[in-house]
């Protein structure tokens, strides 16, 4: 199965969190993985102008976010991923992309399924489970790709004083992110391609964390073979509660 983990970063205004209506979407990280394997045999970053090369992954610049924001749309068709994950993905970057495609009217963007004529759609659902109490989310359908967001799981599986992306890889990895506060992303895209290559590094650490954590805490695995005994979907998994798997258990 291939794994395809990304991570986005916006410039936002001061103060501001990044509206996807007026704030410019400037860097993508992916990684793409085969399960089980080591490394990823892919490592690319899109970057909104130029960028400093970077050893050991491909930097991939262009001058407007429009072209750029298709092309990523066509890569993540052509690496045609079976799980596509990363930190926080469902409530922030990919409905981020799609309402920012939408915004500069990006004609394709929103077909990143498996089924060329279904678009992907953002809904707002209500989580409600006795373990879990009750949550807003976004869910998010890419036909014939499982959205595998690392937040969510986490979250569910393991009781931690905070659900950064720094904590947790802290706590489970040993290891941190690079150094870089959203405060200063804008100034680094506005600067030179040295100081964009310095964000292209944050962000493509960003998007091999999941995958380390996922590898370490065996969530796919674990995911696959709780799908496989309680007979739900591997999305079920993640956004419903207990009741779903008993009941579809006790039908088979």
């Amino acid at each position: 199965m291939r794994i395809l983990s990304f991570d986005i970063e916006c410039a936002g205004r001061k103060g501001i969190f990044p509206e996807p209506e007026k704030d410019p979407v400037i860097q993508i990280a992916n990684m793409v993985i085969k399960q089980g394997e080591k490394e990823p045999f892919i490592r690319n970053v899109f970057t909104l102008d130029t960028c400093a090369p970077i050893v050991g992954s491909s930097v991939i610049s262009f001058d407007k976010e429009k072209n750029w924001l298709d092309k990523w749309a066509s890569f993540v068709r052509d690496c045609d991923p079976d799980i596509i994950t990363g930190y926080n993905i469902n409530n922030f970057d990919l409905p981020y992309l799609l309402n920012r495609a939408k915004t500069l009217g990006v004609k394709n963007f929103s077909y990143l399924g498996r089924i060329a004529t279904i678009p992907s759609v953002i809904k707002e659902t209500m989580l409600q489970s006795k373990q879990m109490g009750k949550r807003e989310n976004k869910s998010i359908n890419i036909e014939g790709r499982v959205v595998f967001d690392l937040l969510l799981i986490l979250i569910r599986d393991y009781k931690l004083r905070s659900y950064t992306l720094n904590a947790v890889s802290f706590h489970f990895l040993g290891e941190q992110k690079e150094d870089v506060h959203h405060s200063v992303i804008t100034d680094l895209q506005n600067g030179t391609p040295q100081t964009r290559r310095r964000l292209a590094v944050y962000c493509l650490k960003d998007a091999y964390l999941p995958l380390r954590l996922l590898e370490k805490l065996m969530c796919v695995i674990n995911y696959m073979e709780m799908a496989r005994v309680t007979g739900v979907p591997l999305s079920y998994l993640q956004t419903r509660g207990q009741q779903i798997k008993v009941v579809s258990q006790l039908l088979r």
